[in-house]
């Protein structure tokens, strides 16, 4: 993970969002398995639009990983690097369109 002042500068040059974002977000509270170390920036969009918003202002060399309801997923004791994205309810719609389901995310 970060050391703190890195930490602290990645949190200063994240965008701007209608979500919310947290630091050292325990990703453990988040997966089935209950397991995982934390992740060192937590990104709740509020809906498809903050979420392009934040990742064009997001800087190319900063570590993205995204995760719906997180089901059948192990996360690593020593957490995640980077930006965690979850796609909650914002992003939990299912649509039928003719032969077609759409499936969001966070279904």
């Amino acid at each position: 993970m970060n050391a703190a002042p890195e930490l602290q500068r990645l949190f200063d040059t994240l965008p701007s969002v209608r979500g919310s974002i947290h630091e050292h977000a325990a990703l453990s509270k988040m997966t089935w398995f209950r397991t995982g170390g934390p992740a060192d920036i937590l990104f709740l969009p509020a809906d498809a639009e903050d979420l392009s918003s934040f990742l064009m202002g997001l800087g190319h060399e900063i570590p993205v990983s995204l995760i719906g309801v997180g089901s059948n997923m192990l996360i690593r004791d020593g957490g995640v690097d980077g930006v965690v994205i979850k796609l909650g309810k914002p992003f939990s719609e299912i649509t039928f369109e003719g032969d077609e389901v759409r499936v969001g995310a966070g279904a």
